[in-house]
């Protein structure tokens, strides 16, 4: 008996997916239920299970690129039953490739050769303008070596195709965030359950502020610059092996607590490896944040299809002028990346403007957070 693992679909992803971990030795037995690989997109790791007790063999080996419906492994009875199966799979592959081969008239004619390979794998933009760096290793000690596949690899092209695709430009004002801070303290006090965070007060107010620049919560479709009549935010969450962007959706209709709640089950998720793909998916604008570490202001690079991002800076005290005084306040630079194809420097620099505004002025933030 024959039971194929393939790669099943992960929610809209189509391409870069790479086996980053086999668990078993081939010839091993396995039960059903157990984890025998591990693939990733730019977005998410998943596992794949035995679907039955027997012994796993392999089809394709760590770093390789997949597809969809690619044949991964096969559990079967005995090694008997793997190299018949094996010897017809390979007989099968033999006659396909001698259809798809034979050479057309005109291919005789010009001495063209055309490839059908199908595995082949899908190159992005950024990965063809590049050549690896060839490094002589040679006796050097190595601290540990990690394959530069999977998530991480797909993060890394991503962000190179998102600079070279737009023209990114940063512009960064610095917020005073006392008011905000001391509202913070008191709602925690309200819901010590929530334990709500400067993130989740963000993205509230973002949803509000972006309502009055839609042009800062739009997508290039086409050839047409479509402005979003919908808040879904984005917000980043560091993992070890990288950073995703999960979507807080429709943030403008949803309380402070609930938006809270939300974001902190999809970073637990996150972390977790337990997010679907769907859940990457419809952002309009992100919220990159400093968080725990010691980073004052930063220059984020876009998500594409959004036109813009905001990074914000380490909250803490900080000396400044203060109703004429010198005063220490609770501050923050707000670091907000735009593609200036599409927005300007002036409605750019504006909808900092009155983010800040908003921030800085109890008054106006609490009739949001409310």
């Amino acid at each position: 008996m024959i039971s194929e693992i393939r790669i099943p679909k992960l929610g809209m992803t189509q391409a870069n997916i790479s086996v980053v971990e086999l668990t078993r030795a081939n010839g091993s037995a396995v039960r059903a239920g157990e984890t025998v690989a591990v693939i990733e997109t730019a977005k998410v790791s998943f596992e794949l299970k035995s679907p039955t007790s027997g012994l796993i063999f392999y089809l394709k080996k760590v770093k390789d690129n997949v597809s969809i419906g690619t044949l991964l492994a096969v559990v079967t009875d005995s090694q008997a039953a793997f190299d018949d199966f094996y010897k017809s799979l390979a007989s099968e592959k033999e006659e396909h490739a001698c259809s798809q081969f034979e050479a057309p008239e005109n291919e005789e004619k010009w001495g063209v050769q055309i490839s059908f390979d199908d595995e082949a794998p899908v190159r992005s933009v950024a990965s063809s303008l590049r050549q690896p760096l060839q490094v002589d290793i040679g006796d050097r000690k190595i601290l540990k070596r990690t394959p530069f596949v999977g998530m991480r690899r797909t993060i890394a092209e991503n962000l190179v195709a998102s600079l070279q695709t737009g023209a990114q430009l940063t512009i960064v004002s610095e917020a005073d965030m006392t008011e905000l801070a001391d509202f913070r303290k008191e709602l925690r006090l309200d819901f010590p359950d929530t334990q709500i965070t400067f993130v989740d007060l963000l993205v509230k107010i973002l949803a509000f502020v972006l309502k009055e620049f839609p042009v800062l919560n739009s997508s290039v479709v086409g050839d047409e610059i479509i402005c979003w009549d919908e808040y879904h935010i984005g917000v980043a969450v560091a993992l070890d092996d990288g950073l995703v962007v999960p979507v807080v959706r429709n943030a403008d209709k949803k309380s402070l607590v609930a938006v809270s709640r939300e974001i902190k089950k999809l970073s637990r998720k996150a972390r977790q490896k337990e997010l679907k793909p769907e859940t990457f998916e419809g952002g309009t604008f992100t919220l990159s944040s400093g968080g725990k570490v010691e980073t004052e202001f930063m220059t984020p690079i876009i998500n594409p299809p959004q036109n813009a991002i905001l990074g914000i800076g380490k909250i803490g005290p900080k000396p400044a002028v203060y109703q004429g005084e010198l005063a220490i306040r609770t501050r923050a630079y707000l670091c907000l990346t735009h593609d200036h194809r599409v927005i300007d420097g002036v409605p750019a620099s504006q909808f900092l403007g009155r983010l800040k505004d908003v921030i800085e002025h109890r008054k106006q933030f609490s009739k949001i957070l409310k």
